[in-house]
Order: C-alpha cells, then structure tokens, then sequence
C-alpha cells in the first residue's frame, strides 16, 4: 500500500511540474515577460534599445489572448466596460495584458516613465 501512494505522490509531483512548465509558455505569460523586458530595457538602456530588442509574441496573439479573456463573458460584455463584469482574478489578468499590449507598442504609463526617468 506504501509503494503505490509513494507512486501517485510521485505521479502527482511530475504532473504539476509539467502543467507549471505548460504555463510558463502560454501566449499570456510570453506577452507579459515581452512587455516586462521592454520596460527594463527602457529604465537602464533607454528607449532606442528597446525598440531595438527582438519580441517573443506579436500584438495579434496578444490580442487573441485578450479577446479569450473576454470571450468567457459573452454578451455580459456588450454595451460596457469588459471588466465590469469579470471576476476579479480575470479582471486582474485582463488589466495586466492591456498594459503590456501598450507596453509593446512603446506606449502606456509604465513603459513611457521608464524610458523618461532613466
């Protein structure tokens, strides 16, 4: 009985090892480190050189990847704001992958003050 839940601990363990490697490579987080790496780029290299780095996703997957977000609403989200309907947890995702969308675009806030404050 001990050698086969020593087994599905260890089955258990390698099957959220590789959900968390699958995560890891999901079109949201690559969007979100393109954008992190851009506004760290900017803070100590400046606005030049982050243009210059090469981006891991296009603006079109991360858009795909905000329409899925508001996609799980349907018509709640006809007529307002998307995120007046979210949950919290969704909205928070949907927030941070607008900003980064922007920060690929070399604009929104936090791309704009790291590049001027550097």
């Amino acid at each position: 009985m001990k050698s086969l839940s020593i087994k599905a601990l260890f089955i258990s363990a390698f099957a959220v090892l590789s959900l968390n490697a699958q995560a890891a490579d999901s079109t949201y987080n690559l969007c979100v480190s393109d954008a992190e790496n851009l506004i760290s780029t900017a803070k100590a290299k400046g606005i030049k050189e982050a243009k210059a780095l090469e981006q891991k996703t296009t603006l079109a997957q991360c858009y795909e990847e905000l329409n899925a977000i508001e996609a799980k609403y349907g018509d709640a989200t006809k007529g307002v704001n998307p995120s007046a309907v979210m949950t919290p947890e969704d909205r928070a995702k949907w927030a941070k992958l607008f900003d980064s969308i922007d920060a690929k675009q070399f604009k929104g806030v936090p791309f704009l003050q790291a590049s001027y404050y550097r």
